[in-house]
């Protein structure tokens, strides 16, 4: 048991891995990730925003998604390797991904079924 004022470790065993990358990518990107890196505790959402062009100001709109992903720590290097490649953000103003540490986080883990389906 721990103490009260004992403070949980500064750096926990996954990491939570985002990648902006253009529409259209998120629902494979998922499956890749599913089928060759095992990972299911990860999600995709729709983005869209404005900014403007820097040579003449003109304003624009873009449409991105995000990719949140959760994973072990001992694969995260791996996975953000994965994503910047698969989703395309390897060429210039196509998007980023970013990789921190989390400090909780429930996971999921694939039912009994899908478990030998996985790698």
């Amino acid at each position: 048991m721990t103490e009260p004022n004992q403070l949980p470790p500064l750096r926990g065993e996954f990491r939570v891995i985002t990648c902006v990358m253009p529409a259209g990518r998120g629902a494979e990107l998922l499956e890749v990730l599913r089928r060759e890196q095992g990972v299911v505790s990860a999600s995709v959402h729709h983005a869209r925003g404005i900014g403007t062009h820097s040579l003449r100001h003109r304003v624009y709109s873009d449409e991105k998604q995000v990719l949140t992903a959760l994973v072990a720590a001992e694969q995260a290097d791996a996975v953000f390797e994965l994503l910047y490649h698969a989703a395309g953000v390897d060429v210039p103003h196509a998007g980023m991904v970013m990789m921190g540490y989390a400090f909780r986080g429930a996971g999921t883990e694939p039912l009994p079924e899908m478990a030998e389906d996985i790698q």
